[in-house]
């Protein structure tokens, strides 16, 4: 999509089973993946720091662009030049209302640090 584009890693973490049922209970990030994803345009967002009292904290993040089809979900996280941001809400997927073409996917991140 974006031929000098960043290569950005999705975080994927392990899942952890109930050893009786086998349904998911936990995520372990300790044992998390990483895959590649390869020409995303990596916008960054305007920081904040939020009035807390007794707290000092900065929010920051980024806005991806990125091509169609990419696994992605708002439970993977996602490293951005070397730093990792969780991913905030749900992936986008544009879609014309046109031509009906898919130019791309949108992924708002964001982290707290403080």
């Amino acid at each position: 999509m974006f031929t000098r584009g960043e290569t950005i890693q999705r975080v994927r973490a392990a899942l952890v089973l109930d050893p009786y049922s086998q349904e998911v209970i936990d995520l372990d990030w300790d044992n998390a993946t990483d895959t590649d994803i390869l020409n995303v345009a990596a916008e960054p967002r305007p920081s904040s720091e939020p009035v807390q009292d007794a707290r000092n904290s900065v929010v920051s993040g980024f806005t991806l662009y990125m091509t169609t089809g990419v696994d992605l979900t708002p439970v993977d996280r996602v490293r951005v030049r070397g730093v990792v941001y969780d991913i905030d809400g749900d992936v986008g997927d544009w879609r014309s209302p046109y031509s009906g073409s898919r130019p791309g996917l949108v992924v708002q991140t964001k982290r707290v640090a403080g």
